[in-house]
Parts: structure tokens; sequence; C-alpha cells
């Protein structure tokens, strides 16, 4: 390894246990990293509206930007011709919870400790070959979040839709919602919603349409104080319940697919019809205007299509949390593709720089997105993921598991993948093998080595436990 870069890991050791850095791999200088802002700041009246969209369990390809479907998605492409697409995007996790609460923080996921959906032990324990690390199930209110800073800095923030990260919004800094709580999915795409956060529209009212109304809305109100908007549609997550208008035009457009193929075309075909509605009248606001579109991870692996990608939802390939991230940054003249590997907790950062809201980086294991005047090199950076989980297997995987615990890493074009049952490694390199079909861990020994380094490092860093010895055949250890 290259002795400056092993140099700069050690330093930034010694600096965690002094000061609680969680910016490992970050080389500007101390006065740097705490800056307000590497972004534009601007005056009290000029402050940008913030327009956050997250759809859920969206695959990589269901859009027609990354080179999908795009008869689905035809305001959603509109929109990411006239942004910047960043075509190595990621979630930080494969799963709802802990990815959203990554996305609301700019921590990682061993940081808050939202590891997983739910309990770390999932599926039979007998199958188990070693002991999970335990999650904790909700971001604890303690935690300092996106909308708390903003709020600081005399932003409304608003939730619409799901949540996931805790049982009420307004106890993470957000000043109103509408429909957000601790549940993972909806019970009705239809009203009545049975959601206790969500009164009920009349019979049959869609889900994805009120949650636009809802924001319309907000959007609507011009307070003097700029806008933050967490817009979180709860599609296209089971259970698969289209609107019945759109349900009709997919089965003619798609007569030889399969019913339940129809339902989730359906379904797109209502989100971006309600993104397309928000926009518009968010284009209406007075103020400078940044907007953020994503999925929080991966496609669901029975129903969504995650393109040329391996895997899906619940997995560390890429089909689990390679995720289509276009913004419009405020300034509106930057657009086109930019390929520089970012993960979804970078969004942090770069929302509180683009906001001039009082930050310090080292608050953070995330650095702000580039823009075209401050590039960062995907060589210089590595990227990281921690699921020392069991989920069970769903019915796009043979096995019993979707997954067993397993981390990853990602550094310029290679990735490596440690499963923590057997310590099997796998390496890809992603530009050659985008679909990584090719594990040429054996052939590049070398590779192997510094990507556990870097693993290593970055484990210590965020204080990350990794999953413990195998179990007896009783079950305990």
């Amino acid at each position: 390894m290259n002795p400056l870069r092993m140099t700069s890991l050690c330093l930034m050791s010694l600096v965690l246990s002094a000061c609680a850095t969680t910016d490992p791999l970050a080389s500007q200088s101390e006065s740097s990293i705490a800056s307000q802002s590497e972004s534009s700041t601007w005056s009290e009246d000029l402050k940008p509206d913030i327009l956050m969209v997250v759809i859920d369990d969206l695959g990589w390809a269901d859009v027609g930007f990354s080179g999908g479907r795009s008869h689905l998605t035809p305001r959603i492409d509109a929109f990411a011709g006239d942004a910047v697409f960043y075509a190595a995007a990621y979630a930080d996790a494969p799963n709802c919870a802990p990815s959203r609460c990554s996305m609301l923080t700019g921590l990682a996921t061993p940081q808050h400790g939202v590891l997983t959906v739910g309990s770390s032990r999932r599926g039979k324990p007998e199958l188990r070959k070693v002991e999970p690390v335990s999650s904790v199930r909700f971001l604890s209110p303690d935690v300092k979040t996106l909308p708390d800073r903003l709020r600081e800095n005399d932003y409304r923030t608003v939730h619409i839709g799901k949540f996931h990260v805790g049982p009420d919004p307004l106890d993470y800094g957000f000043t109103d919602q509408v429909a957000g709580s601790g549940a993972g999915h909806p019970k009705s795409y239809l009203s009545p919603y049975r959601n206790s956060a969500l009164s009920d529209g009349p019979e049959g009212e869609y889900l994805t349409d009120r949650l636009a109304d809802e924001a319309i809305e907000f959007i609507e109100i011009e307070d003097g104080r700029p806008l933050f908007m967490h817009l979180s549609f709860y599609s296209v997550h089971t259970p698969i319940q289209p609107r019945q208008d759109l349900l009709e035009h997919s089965k003619r457009r798609l007569p030889q697919a399969r019913r339940i193929e129809q339902r989730y075309d359906a379904m797109v075909s209502a989100v971006d019809e309600a993104f397309g509605r928000v926009i518009d009248v968010f284009e209406t606001r007075d103020r400078p205007k940044m907007i953020i579109f994503t999925s929080d991870h991966g496609g669901f692996g029975p129903l969504a299509d995650n393109g040329h990608l391996r895997g899906s939802k619940g997995m560390l390939y890429e089909g689990g949390i390679r995720v289509p991230l276009v913004i419009r940054w405020p300034e509106g003249e930057r657009s086109g593709t930019d390929d520089t590997p970012v993960i979804l907790r970078d969004l942090v950062p770069t929302i509180l720089g683009v906001t001039g809201t009082d930050h310090d980086r080292r608050e953070f294991d995330a650095h702000p997105i580039p823009s075209d005047e401050t590039k960062v090199s995907s060589d210089d950076r590595s990227l990281h993921w921690h699921f020392p989980v069991y989920l069970e297997r769903d019915s796009s995987v043979e096995g019993p598991w979707r997954t067993t615990p397993v981390a990853a890493v990602r550094q310029g074009d290679l990735k490596l993948i440690e499963f923590f049952e057997d310590g099997r490694l796998e390496l890809y390199d992603l530009h050659n093998d985008p679909s990584e079909s090719t594990n040429i861990a054996a052939s590049h020994p070398e590779h192997v080595t510094r990507l556990r380094f870097e693993m290593d490092a970055w484990r210590d860093a965020v204080g990350a436990r990794v999953p413990s010895s195998p179990l007896d055949s009783n079950g305990g250890m």
C-alpha cells in the first residue's frame, strides 16, 4: 500500500479518538473540513427551497433515464434530462430503514445503529452459522438529523409519506408531517388507508395521488421561510395495488406480461404522474430550487427491473444498493451524467452546504456530492457497506437466505465483498464487469489485501461490530 495512504489512515484514527471524526478518508485541512460549506451560500431571502423525492423499492432500470423502461416514466425522465444523473450512486443499505436513517443523518449504519429492518436474526435459527450483530429498530431522537439542522437555519421542514426512521417525523426535526410513521409499508394503497397519521379520503382514493396532493398543498404555502420537503412515496413497495385506469393502460401496453408485472408497471406510472404534478407546482416558488430524486435502495427482486445489475433488495451486489439519483442544482446550469461514486448519506453535507447551514463535516461519514467545480477523484475515496444480518429468502433466490451477514467496499472501479459466515471474498472490476459475473479475487490478491485494509480501518473508525463465532448446536455461543 502507498505509505502516504497508510499514514493518512493512521492519522485519521488518532483524530477520530480525539475529535469524534467520522470522515475517515477526508484529505482536507482541519479548517476546511470544519468550514460551514464547500458549496454556494445564499442571502436570507435567497436560501433555496429543497425538494427531496424518495421512491421505495424502485429498480435501477424502472426509469428510462438509466437506460430502462422509458415508457413508464416520461415526467421523471424529462426532469433528469435537465439535471445531473449520478450513475454510480448507492444506498447506504440494501433495505429501507437503515438506508433512510443514513440519508437523514449523514451517518453510516454502524454509527446510528439501525442495521436492518426489524431483527437481524430473521429466518430459521438452526440455519444460521454466525451470530449476527444486533440492530436497533428506530433511530434515536437524540441523533441530530438533516431537518433538525435546517430548522435551525429557519427552514420549514415538511415530511410527506413513508418515514420508517422512527414512530413520528415530528420527533426528528420536521415541523410538519403527513402519513409518516414507523411502518415500512402501507396497509392499503386505496382509501380507507388504516394509517393513524393520514386521514382517510373518499373511498377508493389512491395513496400516491393523495401524497402528491398533500405535498402540493404545503408547497403552495408562502410564509417567508425557505422550504425543505421530504416527499417519500410508499410506492412501489408491496402490496402491489395499482390505480385501476393505469392498470388497464398497462394491460394494453403489455398484453403478454404476467398480471403482477402489469400491476407493478401501473404503480410506477402512478409515481411518475405524481412526481410531475408536484414539481410543476414546486417550480412556481420564488426562491432558487434544488430537486433531488432517488430510491431508498435497489429494486425488489421478484418485481423490479434492475437491468444488468446482479442481485436485488437485501443484497450487497449492485442490484441491491445501486440507486437512480438525479439532482437539479439551484443554479440550474448543470446537467448530464456524472460517474463519480457517491452514497446517499452524502446528501446531508451536500444540502447543508447548498443552504448555507452551519455544520462541521467531521460529524459525518459523508462527503458533499461533487459539482462541476468540486470534483473528487473516485480513486481517492472508498464507499463502505456493513450489513452483518440475516434476511430470509424471497422468490427471486434459491436456498434459505436472501443474504447472510456481509460487508463490502468500493474504491475506484474495484469492489470487494466479504461474507462473514465462511470468510469468502469476492472481488469485481465494475468497469469491465458491471454485472459482477466474474470474481477476480484469486488473480488479484494485492487488491484484496489493500481493500481488506480499507475495510478494517473504516470499521474501526465508525465502530462497526462484526458477527461473532459460529453457534453451537443448541443455539448458544
